[in-house]
């Protein structure tokens, strides 16, 4: 077993080794810094943002890998946004794509915007072309959703008349 003084004066260990322990948040900042650094000296990662999330780094991976698809997403006000989804993802999982996208990008812009993702889906449906995603559980690719596919929100319609019993009309 490996004395004290031999830990301390040891080259792998370095003057860490006598350190007091790091409060957590210094520590995880320190080490985001030590990401960042990495990510932004890499030429096949500089464009990645400096406070990327271990979930997107892995959807960058595995699209560099082939192993996950882009799906363009047109917004009400025309512009579009790329959502990265693993090949063979439901709808389900394009939809905490698209959440997961417009959270990161309004944490990133500063705004403290909350979204409410509950008022999102009821009043909106994803649409593929003339088609409505309409089962979470459905895959994609049985929309016709693919790599470089354009989805957009469409709004749903109401029934007013939800649960009553009404007399159909003719024009006679």
């Amino acid at each position: 077993m490996a004395k004290e003084e031999d830990l301390a004066s040891s080259p792998d260990l370095g003057e860490n080794a006598t350190r007091e322990p790091l409060p957590h948040q210094e520590a995880m900042a320190r080490l985001q810094e030590g990401i960042s650094g990495l990510i932004s000296s890499d030429m096949a990662l500089s464009y990645l943002p400096r406070d990327i999330s271990l979930v997107e780094a892995r959807l960058q991976l595995a699209l560099h890998q082939g192993k996950a698809v882009t799906v363009f997403l047109r917004k009400l006000d025309g512009s579009s946004m790329p959502i990265s989804v693993m090949q063979g993802s439901r709808v389900v999982d394009l939809k905490r794509s698209i959440r997961m996208h417009i959270g990161s990008q309004l944490r990133r812009s500063g705004e403290e915007m909350p979204v409410s993702w509950k008022y999102v889906w009821k009043t909106y449906c994803l649409a593929a072309g003339q088609t409505k995603l309409s089962d979470d559980n459905e895959l994609l690719l049985n929309y016709g959703v693919g790599n470089r596919s354009e989805v957009t929100f469409i709004k749903k319609l109401r029934h007013e008349n939800k649960g009553k019993h009404t007399r159909l009309r003719t024009d006679n």
